[in-house]
């Protein structure tokens, strides 16, 4: 009893276990997904039931119907096959009563059997026999020349038993059988009354039956034999229609309904029912698909209108639930969008009380933070230009020097009637140079303490690369660093800054080139498709894949290489990629880094093909170390 207790438990485990696997899934994790299906569910869980309910007690009550029906026709056919074969067997009966029969007078039976024959056609021919089995009279032009003393309805009725013969085919190929009683006098067999019944009306009978479109019915009889057929030609060959251990347990008077396979394999419906005088069979055979159509049809139809409810159901599941989850779904792709950056936009809910007052705390947040953020940017921006001119200082202090130094001694080469030409331009070229290298430090500084303008026109974007590339080629194979060009398209038209653009190239291929002083190969790469902006908005774009074989950058380093002032590089400034990203930014684009520490790095930029006035006013935000 115990393990019977467990086995039922673990069966009902099963599913609980099915169902909570289920919802522990990723998808069933989220709110509309349940909901949808707590719904759903409660829609269709009841109607499913009811539909399988209804379907079983229908189809049983239908299946039932189609076999009494059957049972009718059988009961009805076998009535009519019966008053058939009582008929004969009346009037052999009632001329039994007769004297002029008792006597065996030949003349005399001769009269009366003729007179019978002519109102009844049903015989083909009624005989006497006397108690040696010689044919006393005849309705046949012709008497038989032969002794009945060994056929079987003369040793039956001389026995005093009335007998039924089996079914015999005439030379018209006409069926008919013989019905025998004897003649008593005086309690005493004086000979055989013998009719030999027409089978044909069966035929007809059997014909006449219609079930459906392929149903039919047959008699067969008590030895097996086939006796009416629609098919006549299986009549006449004795054919096996039927497995005989169907009919083995039939009883007369009892009409049985069976589901089996016919002679070629197709599932049958059958109805039989036994004739007691004769031990004939009467079958009522149909295919069972045609028989059970109806059953299919109103399963299908039953089905077919839960299903219809289950859809309408789900439907109005899918717009409750739509209509419960908006809000949330709104809400939450609000705080998404707080939590990418976009503190500009507002969570606009009007409905539901409760979720509107948490959007309005948010927008609130947000507004909160941009202020926030506006003044950590203004911070920053002081910080960086309080800490660059500090940098500058130190830094313009040697061109100053310099500058002053090379000035006197060009002065005194000036004054020296007798100076050097070469020396003269050796030193101004000196001072020029120096001159130059304070211009790009306020250059520098004036980029960051202000965004740059960007004058967007469209330009080809593997063309900038060339004008750059065309720079460092020479300098590329003098540290035997190859360069690989792999453009997409000839030509990729962008609305894009040219000159700021290049700026950005020239930044990033030279620190690839830094990154690979013994040699190495610097892969560039460019295909148009579907970017996403610094919006967070799908758009087209060009993405640039800058790929090196350098040492690599370490990577607790990769967050701070887009930082001001951070250098891997004794003499760098730390500007170089902290201003490509400002540029890019400008461009509402984007750029990133991947790189492993020995096996190089490859620097990913995505630009729009198209720039907006909001790439002309936006203020890229400057994040500090």
């Amino acid at each position: 009893m115990n393990g019977t207790y467990q086995k039922r438990n673990r069966d009902f485990r099963g599913p609980i276990e099915f169902l909570r696997s289920l919802f522990q899934k990723r998808t069933f994790r989220r709110l509309s997904t349940r909901l949808l299906f707590t719904l759903t569910m409660l829609a269709a869980l009841p109607l499913v039931a009811v539909g399988l309910f209804m379907t079983s007690v229908t189809e049983d009550s239908l299946s039932e119907y189609i076999k009494n029906q059957h049972r009718e026709i059988v009961r009805r056919a076998g009535n009519e096959i019966k008053l058939f074969l009582e008929t004969p067997n009346t009037i052999l009966k009632t001329l039994l009563e007769s004297n002029d029969i008792i006597e065996m007078n030949p003349f005399v039976q001769n009269l009366i059997l003729n007179k019978v024959i002519s109102s009844h056609p049903i015989f083909n021919r009624i005989f006497t026999v006397d108690t040696q089995g010689n044919e006393n009279t005849t309705t046949a032009f012709t008497h038989h020349p032969g002794n009945y003393r060994e056929a079987p309805f003369f040793e039956s009725a001389i026995r005093g038993k009335s007998y039924f013969s089996r079914v015999y085919f005439n030379t018209a190929k006409e069926p008919y059988v013989f019905t025998a009683f004897p003649i008593y006098q005086f309690d005493r067999i004086v000979g055989v009354l013998v009719g030999e019944i027409d089978l044909k009306s069966i035929w007809d009978l059997v014909d006449e039956i219609t079930i459906g479109e392929r149903g039919i019915a047959f008699v067969i009889g008590s030895n097996g034999q086939l006796i009416a057929h629609p098919d006549k030609k299986k009549v006449l060959e004795g054919a096996v229609v039927i497995d005989p251990l169907l009919l083995r347990d039939l009883k007369s008077g009892i009409h049985v309904s069976k589901e089996y396979a016919d002679e070629t394999g197709e599932h049958m419906l059958g109805t039989f029912a036994q004739l007691e005088e004769t031990g004939w069979v009467i079958v009522i055979q149909q295919p069972a698909d045609e028989a059970y159509a109806v059953v299919k049809v109103m399963r299908f139809q039953v089905f077919g209108f839960v299903g219809l409810v289950i859809f309408v159901a789900v439907f109005i599941a899918y717009v409750l639930e739509k209509r419960i989850t908006a809000p949330i779904k709104t809400l939450v792709g609000g705080v998404k969008r707080y939590a990418e950056g976009d503190l500009n936009y507002r969570i606009d809910i009007n409905r539901y009380e409760e979720i509107a007052v948490l959007a309005e705390e948010f927008n609130s947040m947000a507004e909160r933070l941009l202020e926030n953020q506006q003044k950590l940017r203004t911070a920053e921006r002081l910080a960086a230009m309080s800490k660059f001119a500090a940098l500058i200082s130190h830094e313009i202090r040697n061109p100053l020097n310099s500058m002053n130094i090379n000035m006197q001694i060009l002065k005194r080469e000036i004054e020296n009637p007798q100076g050097n030409f070469e020396k003269k331009t050796k030193y101004f070229e000196i001072i020029a140079s120096e001159i130059r290298r304070v211009d790009n430090l306020i250059n520098n500084f004036l980029m960051i303490s202000r965004p740059p303008r960007f004058d967007f026109l469209p330009n080809d974007i593997n063309e900038i690369l060339e004008e750059v590339l065309l720079i460092y080629t020479a300098k590329a194979e003098q540290q035997g660093v190859q360069i690989e060009r792999r453009y997409a398209k000839k030509q990729i038209l962008a609305n894009v800054d040219r000159d700021q653009l290049k700026q950005v190239f020239h930044n990033i291929i030279i620190n690839a080139l830094q990154a690979m002083p013994g040699g190495g190969k610097l892969t560039i790469r460019t295909r148009e498709r579907q970017i996403t902006n610094q919006d967070k908005q799908k758009v087209s774009g060009v993405r640039i894949h800058f790929i090196d074989t350098g040492v690599g950058i370490p990577q607790e380093k990769i967050r701070d290489i887009f930082e001001f002032y951070y250098t891997s590089k004794k003499t760098g400034t730390g500007l170089g990629l902290a201003i490509a990203r400002q540029i890019i930014e400008g461009h509402l684009g984007t750029i990133g880094v991947d790189s492993v520490q020995g096996n190089g790095t490859t620097i990913v930029v995505d630009i729009p093909l198209k720039a907006t006035a909001l790439g002309i006013k936006k203020e890229p935000m400057v994040k500090s170390g």
